[in-house]
């Protein structure tokens, strides 16, 4: 899937690696930046630009311009988030950020980011665990065709445009507890080989998961649909936890796999049950 090459982006003299120190000082400088065919050296510490104080225990550093990846290979951690007893500093992106066909051998943790725009992770490849919980998207989120090896958690992430998870893999556990979908949120062809946790969250439109396999337990306990939710042709081998989910209109189960009765104590069906007692 990964092509990975030799040379920089555009508005950037030609180079094969970049350390995370020249990145960041880049960065720094705010000017739009894209890379092509890079290899990035050790660890991404955002935390180490400079911050700004929003309250007494909490503090952000700001990135102004847009940053586009294609291609690239990341060797160290990527990092936008501390706690410290009562102190909290994290990361907040004024422009787009796209990571396209890239790959990341190392951990992310960008939890209590903002993104004021897009955030894309498309056709890319994430090695180990990938921390984004509460994050706040202003524009559309994508991750189609996206390989996570390790956990994926979006638990509280807030996503104010559209949600694109079509056709991405996640090996290890699935957590989008408590998320706020606010545009449509696309989860079709969506694999998952671990526990899939989509307790409380809450889709304020349409949400689609048709295709879609789960290997274990699939968790959508309390989550509020407010409008179109489809789960066409999915297969899931587990157990599936419907109890107390809120659907404003008639799902769809059409063709579904399933190897046991779904949990539906206490779910609402105010738009009709699903046709054919499919969950039973």
């Amino acid at each position: 899937m990964l092509q990975l090459g030799c040379s920089q982006g555009i508005g950037h003299t030609a180079q094969d690696t970049l350390t995370a120190t020249e990145l960041l000082k880049e960065i720094g400088k705010g000017h739009a930046l894209t890379y092509r065919d890079v290899t990035i050296e050790g660890d991404i510490n955002l935390l180490d630009m400079e911050m700004g104080q929003l309250t007494p225990n909490n503090f952000v550093a700001t990135v102004g311009a847009p940053l586009y990846f294609e291609r690239c290979e990341f060797k160290g951690r990527l990092i936008g988030f501390e706690h410290r007893g009562d102190t909290a500093r994290v990361i907040r992106f004024l422009s787009a950020v796209s990571f396209n066909n890239c790959r990341f051998e190392e951990g992310i943790d960008l939890r209590g980011s903002t993104f004021d725009h897009h955030l894309y992770f498309n056709a890319s490849l994430f090695d180990k665990e990938v921390q984004l919980q509460a994050i706040r998207v202003g524009g559309d989120f994508r991750m189609e065709k996206t390989i996570f090896s390790g956990g994926l958690f979006l638990q509280e992430a807030v996503i104010q445009g559209s949600f694109w998870a079509k056709d991405a893999t996640v090996l290890g556990q699935l957590s989008v507890q408590q998320a706020d979908f606010w545009q449509n949120a696309v989860f079709a062809g969506l694999e998952v080989h671990g526990y899939a946790d989509f307790g409380l969250a809450n889709f304020r439109r349409s949400a689609f998961f048709e295709y879609g396999k789960y290997h274990e337990r699939a968790n959508f306990s309390g989550a509020a649909f407010r409008h179109r939710a489809e789960w066409t042709n999915t297969h899931f081998e587990k157990h599936v936890d419907l109890s107390n989910t809120w659907f404003a209109f008639k799902p769809i189960f059409t063709g579904i796999q399933k190897n046991e009765p779904f949990t539906l104590t206490g779910a609402r069906f105010d738009g009709g049950k699903p046709d054919n007692d499919t969950l039973n």
